[in-house]
């Protein structure tokens, strides 16, 4: 077999961007910013509006890079993920949920692990009260942040120290800054949960308005406002 013939196979095994139905772009005004917007889009050939332009709030440094430019995002750095991001599930504390989804039901056992040294790290499991992670967020909490969400699938091969437990929530009363994540009000993500689908691979793309222009190239559509 050809060169030429081996990489169009490799390539054929590597999920391309553009193989998302749907895509959530959230744009910062500058990397530091603690706020930023939200637009839904689909795609029939391009991409193309869903819903409102809603505010979103990011990490309380703004947005930090997953790969090659700086500042890198890292384990409790207080900056959002800027990248392109799978959406792999949602959780609450509710049994049922209206979303199509993956689903983890938020019970006082659910927790995401957040030791860089644990084995699972950057990953949701049960709590094991008798040999229990030597630090770890749970995922019920007292202030009904987590009341519903969805995970940002950043850091997916839990690269020791990058950053971990990274997900869509709702916003705090005072609406202060996230230590990482991304927060808005109640009703945008409960139209963001029940919009997303599995079969439609939905995903993230988090960035700066200074990285718009770029992006478009591939996500042809996108707005840059």
């Amino acid at each position: 077999m050809s060169k030429k013939i081996s990489l169009f196979f490799i390539f054929l095994l590597i999920p391309p961007l553009w193989g998302s139905q749907q895509l959530i772009v959230v744009i910062s005004p500058e990397l530091n910013s603690t706020s930023g917007i939200l637009q839904r889009y689909e795609n029939e050939g391009y991409w193309y509006k869903v819903g409102e332009v809603i505010p979103v709030i990011l990490g309380r440094r703004g947005l930090g890079y997953s790969s090659l430019r700086q500042p890198q995002k890292n384990e409790g750095d207080g900056r959002s993920p800027a990248g392109v991001f799978d959406i792999g599930s949602t959780f609450g504390y509710t049994r049922e949920t209206n979303s199509s989804m993956p689903y983890f039901h938020a019970d006082e056992t659910l927790i995401c692990v957040d030791d860089i040294n644990d084995p699972f790290y950057n990953k949701m499991t049960l709590l094991n009260p008798s040999n229990p992670p030597k630090s770890f967020e749970t995922m019920r909490r007292n202030d009904d942040l987590y009341r519903y969400g969805a995970v940002i699938e950043y850091n997916r091969r839990a690269e020791k120290g990058r950053g971990s437990c990274i997900f869509f929530h709702l916003n705090r009363p005072t609406y202060t800054p996230t230590s990482g994540c991304t927060a808005m009000d109640e009703k945008p993500l409960l139209e963001l949960l029940q919009w997303l689908d599995p079969d439609k691979n939905p995903r993230l793309l988090q960035i700066p308005a200074s990285d718009c222009r770029e992006y478009q190239k591939e996500f042809e559509g996108i707005e840059c406002k």
